[in-house]
């Protein structure tokens, strides 16, 4: 079994020496099928051909000659006569005309109990067995037992390191194993493959090393065991360039090993594997590239955007500011009447022109990182009231009910101008998708801890949780089933979202369609305070 005989070649040993030790006896050893039903001959030197090809298949159960019952019980089944015995029934007619006449059947037991293998001893004539004869068999039994669990350990280990060599292959792993008692190193096809050498050519630690590129050949003490002399790394990983000898192509690998000692704790042998990770490498590299040059690009724009502020406000505001005075009439009448139309026209687009530019500067402001918060106490009704006073005419026009529902007295440590234009953003989108008849509920709730919730919500047509991610995206439209404005940039809640997070607050937002919708501001209670306590 140490030199890795095959089993039956160990079962023969076993079977010519307990021949030897009883004498007169003819041995076999019966092994258990696959299907756990039925024995077979493993090992019988000595019984007749034509006698074993007639028990190839005996079934395990109690009326299954010795053998068959022996397995079936787990006990010693002793028949001292084949000819009158019952359990040789089914197996008589065959038995007897080879001159068979009495077996003594005896299990072989795995340690957790299974049924192993049985061990026969037949004679020529009938008789029972003696102590001295099972207490000669015993020990024999027991190495029998060791052999067959050894042989389906190995058996395990062949199927086993087979598949792994099956799916490193098919996965193109190449695999090496490194004997250091015998100095030999192994590799597999793919290594080869991968290293561009002939199936003929030298595995060997030195020959690997002759692939590496030259900048590379400083990892080998880095993370690598310097073979053969110690000391030796365990496990290692690190990633080479090599260059094929077939070809003269550069490759990159990724090399994972481990190294293997002795009970002594000496290192006896390296394995590893290694994979090609080239084109990986390239991918990771582009998209590096692409990822620099979209965020140069998205910096550029946004740094553009945000510098041209005054170039885009001033020209705008002459444009309202002047069409305003137009249309007030401060230095007369405007004639003909149809200019006076035009003029209002000139101010309503002028004014919806600069609502839209100030969304878009301030998104560039804050993806640039050039929005600078001014934080101040101010009364949160302060706020509310002046957001209610910007929105109430869009409310009025379309039906739809406003209310406050707000804690009197709150003081919040915020950008007023920030946080005014986050509420107005709040209460136009919750305005925009409510039908006439619907309600727009502007609250604040207290948080366990002493923060502030304050937001918006409404009745009105909600969104599901795709319609959600594209309103919280720059420039987003969602689709309603309403009649709504579409005017507008979709940057709204992308920069009341941002500007609540500029102030370390929480954004919160939920949603259903056909239920309405509810946004908010988490604010922390460093935040937060009252003007009684200011008063204290």
């Amino acid at each position: 079994m140490a030199d890795g005989v095959c089993l039956p070649d160990t079962l023969n040993s076993i079977v010519t020496l307990i021949e030897q030790l009883v004498p007169d006896a003819l041995c076999s050893v019966m092994g258990v099928k696959h299907n756990g039903t039925h024995l077979t001959p493993i090992s019988a030197r000595n019984l007749p051909s034509a006698y074993l090809a007639a028990i190839a298949n005996v079934e395990i159960g109690p009326g299954g000659g010795s053998c068959g019952t022996a397995a079936f019980r787990k006990e010693p089944v002793i028949v001292t006569d084949i000819a009158s015995d019952p359990l040789w029934d089914s197996y008589r007619a065959f038995a007897l005309p080879f001159g068979l006449r009495a077996c003594w059947s005896l299990p072989v037991l795995h340690i957790d109990g299974s049924v192993l293998a049985t061990v026969a001893l037949y004679y020529r004539e009938p008789r029972p067995p003696t102590e001295q004869e099972l207490a000669l068999v015993r020990p024999c039994i027991t190495t029998i037992r060791l052999a067959i669990i050894t042989d389906r350990k190995q058996y395990a280990l062949r199927t086993s390191e087979a598949r792994w060599r099956l799916g490193a292959e098919v996965l193109e792993i190449g695999t090496y194993d490194a004997d250091l008692v015998e100095s030999k190193s192994t590799w597999s096809p793919s290594l080869r493959r991968m290293l561009g050498v002939s199936d003929e050519a030298e595995a060997s630690y030195a020959a690997f090393l002759e692939r590496v590129v030259p900048e590379d050949r400083h990892l080998k003490s880095q993370f690598m065991p310097n073979f053969p002399e110690p000391p030796f790394i365990s496990p290692w990983r690190c990633t080479l360039r090599i260059r094929k000898a077939d070809s003269g192509i550069e490759r990159i690998l990724e090399n994972h090993g481990c190294t293997l000692t002795n009970e002594d704790g000496k290192p006896i042998h390296l394995i590893g594997m290694l994979t090609d990770v080239t084109e990986q490498h390239e991918r990771e590299r582009e998209l590096k590239e692409a990822k620099l040059a979209a965020e140069s690009a998205n910096a550029a724009k946004s740094k553009f955007l945000a510098s041209m502020s005054h170039e885009l406000r001033t020209p705008l505001n002459a444009v309202i500011g002047f069409s305003d005075m137009i249309r007030s009439r401060i230095f007369g009448s405007v004639s003909p009447p149809r200019y006076a139309e035009y003029i209002d026209d000139i101010y309503k687009s002028g004014t919806h022109l600069l609502s839209l530019i100030n969304d878009v500067l301030d998104m560039a402001k804050i993806e640039a990182q050039r929005f600078e918060l001014r934080r101040t106490e101010i009364l949160l009704s302060e706020l509310t009231d002046s957001a209610l006073l910007l929105v109430r005419p869009q409310a009025l026009a379309k039906g739809i009910c406003l209310e406050l529902d707000i804690t009197p007295g709150v003081v919040l440590l915020v950008d007023g101008r920030a946080m005014r234009q986050v509420l107005t953003n709040f209460l136009s989108n919750a305005i925009k998708f409510t039908n006439s008849g619907g309600t727009v509920r502007l609250f604040t709730e207290h948080l366990t801890g002493g923060g502030l919730a304050l937001g918006v919500e409404d009745n009105g047509a909600g969104m599901n949780e795709e319609g959600l991610a594209v309103a919280l995206e720059p420039f987003g439209q969602v689709q309603m089933d309403i009649a709504t404005d579409r005017a507008g940039t979709g940057l709204g809640l992308p920069i009341a979202k941002a500007l609540i997070e500029y102030h370390g607050a929480l954004f919160r937002i939920t949603s259903a369609p056909g239920h309405g919708t509810r946004v908010w501001a988490e604010f922390p209670p460093t935040d937060v305070s009252s003007t009684a306590q200011r008063s204290a």
